[in-house]
């Protein structure tokens, strides 16, 4: 092949390589996803019993903050823990992922270190058009799911307010849309076909609750239960077809009524099997805080549970972030 044969495909791949690893934007930004002949079919339940466990995390990163230092003075910014992060993800390879709290420059390198493995999306929660992270380089919630497991059907996001497609407006208090959440807050949403279990619906919902209104907390958890009924066409999430997932950093412990809300229509990860880390906190301050706030619930009548944990391994630096990764391993059961 020619020199000048080479540098002319070097300039045509250039582009579609760039696009490849870029995080993507969200396919219906404002508007409710029209029914399509894409969307998931109820009625397959996948029921071989034959499929590998899958295992689910939820992992609020901490934003990138060149501040943050660990107890004994060392940075812990995002520039110290990145390494560390994707040593976490190599070694445990989780099958979802539901990040919270991610910037720009973290989006581009999730999307970046991870391509190979996994695809990635994310939605900024400021954003008016529901671009992703680094095109409105603000602060939002993003997926990453294995390629050689799950197949996309559909992906989207929710606002955590009265009205679930609209930006929501900024109050003269400071606060934002009707249930005065200090942050505008989202849940970002990926339906997904399990190729290793006959194409079952997977249905992930990983998300970010407020930090300081308990009125937005409790009316994100019931919203969240309608509308995971509606998406996932399941009168009882606990009964329903396929797998249903609710993970994120809920900023409540665990004897809230926002948690008794999502307790009452879905299984808590924490409580299903026996294990050291029912009582571990999964926020940790960088060695200031201990307390349950991050969380895992599921659907599906053919989850059968296997194992919850709070990894806090060291992979090369003391704590991979103020929160531990929490995970969920379940196996598919045989439906009642």
């Amino acid at each position: 092949m020619s020199k000048l044969l080479r540098t002319v495909l070097v300039f045509i791949l250039m582009p579609a390589a760039l696009l490849a690893c870029r995080p993507q934007d969200v396919e219906n930004p404002v508007t409710p996803p029209k029914p399509s002949t894409t969307d998931p079919d109820p009625g397959n339940t996948g029921q071989s019993g034959n499929s590998a466990p899958m295992t689910v995390c939820s992992f609020n990163i901490r934003y990138a903050n060149s501040e943050d230092v660990y107890p004994d003075g060392s940075s812990a910014s995002w520039s110290s823990r990145r390494s560390a992060v994707k040593k976490f993800v190599d070694t445990v390879r989780p099958d979802l992922i539901g990040l919270q709290e991610v910037r720009k420059a973290q989006a581009q390198d999730f999307a970046s270190d991870f391509r190979t493995d996994y695809d990635y999306y994310d939605v900024g929660r400021d954003s008016g058009s529901g671009a992703s992270v680094a095109s409105a380089n603000c602060e939002g919630v993003g997926v990453l799911y294995r390629k050689d497991r799950f197949e996309l059907v559909r992906r989207d996001f929710l606002w955590l307010d009265e009205s679930t497609r609209s930006l929501p407006a900024k109050n003269s208090d400071g606060t934002y849309g009707a249930w005065k959440s200090a942050c505008r807050r989202i849940t970002v949403y990926v339906i997904l076909k399990d190729k290793q279990h006959d194409n079952s619906m997977v249905y992930f919902f990983p998300t970010h609750y407020d930090h300081k209104s308990d009125v937005a907390r409790r009316k994100s958890a019931e919203l969240m239960v309608s509308q995971m009924k509606s998406i996932c066409k399941a009168g009882d999430l606990k009964e329903a077809d396929g797998v249903i997932i609710h993970a994120g950093d809920l900023n409540t412990t665990y004897d809230s009524p926002e948690l008794g809300i999502l307790g009452q229509n879905m299984n808590y990860a924490r409580l299903s099997v026996d294990g050291s880390d029912r009582l571990t906190g999964t926020y940790n301050g960088y060695g200031k805080g201990d307390s349950i706030i991050d969380h895992i619930y599921y659907g599906g009548k053919a989850v059968k549970p296997l194992k919850y944990w709070v990894d806090r391994t060291n992979y090369g630096v003391p704590y991979l972030s103020d929160h531990y990764p929490v995970l969920f391993r379940f196996e598919y059961g045989q439906a009642q």
